[in-house]
């Protein structure tokens, strides 16, 4: 759609029908520029009707987004983009409103659906539409999750949604994990981490109804708590337990983040500082259940890449996102071997440099929109 083309009266008196039609032919992008137009357009953009006519429609195939990055520039809305590797560009999305914005949020998503964890609470929206709801509140207080994931059956069109994690070094007061299932619509505790152990990070990867993450085991002695060392921990969405996997990590001193890429348990291993090693990805052995070094990042993408943010798997690669404002994003091919810069660092100036308020933080949500996904 080009400036000049046609004149402003004739798409101001279009009727509605004739823009729902376009509407639904338009790429995925341009229908997310033409709701920024005006009130009207956007409330076509977002109505059911077009849903329907979407669905019945040949459309471009929307693409997916295996990171997320948002800010919150204002009060009660989050501003997030996706990154796309068929096109290695961000995309802006529509804005999120969420009522009593908390000042972080914790993002997972997945079928179409974003889960954003509110204290006491979790909600789910589908940014296509506009859709939203707020789950129940949770049995446990809980102050921040260590892990939270979503899962979603698109046979059944239903999702679960996994809270976990420990207030506090202390293993005393450790909290059992929370499980919310949308066909009940309830909130279930099930079975606490290991003895001895807290969740590490954020960042979770789910397998064969498995979701792993990393944990520290904690040793008590006398009234004092010494972490002690990394270990990789599963938890069984079906039997809500959990399991130790593998008692020793690549680098204790090394930021680990899970993946499964290529039917293949992989750590990706972040340096803390920037004079340390290159990044690397180390694959679990199955049987000895050691971890085998397969893939370090090229020096010239790791000076690049530095500071790590997120990593996150698109079909067969692993893509890594410099969590520096210039966001640079490389990823490595499982099936070739090979490394590709798919974004170059942002150049800025005095005129395009972000402001402290507009540094976004990262997530590893792989989303694909849908517009028929209801939260």
């Amino acid at each position: 759609m080009r400036d000049g083309d046609l004149d402003a009266t004739i798409w101001k008196n279009l009727p509605e029908e004739v823009l729902e039609r376009i509407f639904a032919l338009l790429p995925f992008p341009n229908l997310f520029r033409c709701a920024t137009i005006c009130k009207k357009w956007r409330m076509i953009a977002q109505s059911p009707l077009l849903r329907l006519t979407r669905a019945s429609s040949i459309v471009t195939p929307w693409p997916s987004y295996c990171l997320v990055r948002y800010s919150q520039r204002e009060s009660g809305a989050l501003h997030w983009s996706g990154f796309c590797t068929d096109t290695n560009k961000w995309q802006d999305m529509p804005r999120i409103s969420i009522p009593t914005c908390p000042g972080k949020c914790v993002i997972t998503g997945s079928g179409g659906l974003l889960a954003i964890y509110k204290p006491g609470t979790v909600l789910v929206c589908n940014p296509i539409t506009g859709q939203q709801r707020e789950l129940p509140r949770t049995n446990q207080k809980w102050s921040w999750p260590n892990v939270l994931h979503m899962v979603t059956d698109d046979v059944q069109g239903s999702y679960t949604i996994i809270l976990a994690g420990t207030e506090a070094y202390s293993i005393r007061k450790l909290q059992a994990t929370e499980v919310y299932d949308s066909v009940t619509n309830k909130w279930v505790v099930t079975g606490s981490l290991p003895a001895g152990m807290r969740l590490d990070t954020q960042d979770a990867a789910l397998d064969n109804g498995l979701l792993y993450c990393t944990a520290q085991k904690v040793y008590v002695q006398a009234e004092d708590n010494l972490v002690g060392t990394d270990a990789l921990v599963a938890f069984d969405i079906h039997r809500g337990v959990w399991s130790e996997v593998a008692n020793e990590f690549p680098d204790d001193s090394a930021r680990q983040t899970p993946l499964v890429c290529g039917g293949r348990i992989v750590m990706a291993v972040a340096p803390v500082d920037d004079d340390g090693p290159v990044g690397c990805f180390y694959a679990l052995n199955a049987v000895t259940k050691h971890w085998e070094l397969i893939a370090s990042m090229p020096e010239v993408m790791h000076r690049r890449v530095r500071p790590w943010g997120a990593c996150a798997v698109s079909g067969n690669d692993i893509v890594v996102v410099s969590d520096s404002a210039q966001g640079c994003v490389v990823s490595y091919d499982m099936a070739w071997g090979t490394w590709c810069e798919r974004k170059a660092p942002i150049k800025f100036t005095k005129s395009n440099r972000p402001s402290a308020k507009e540094v976004r933080l990262l997530a590893t949500v792989s989303f694909r929109p849908d517009a028929n996904a209801t939260p």
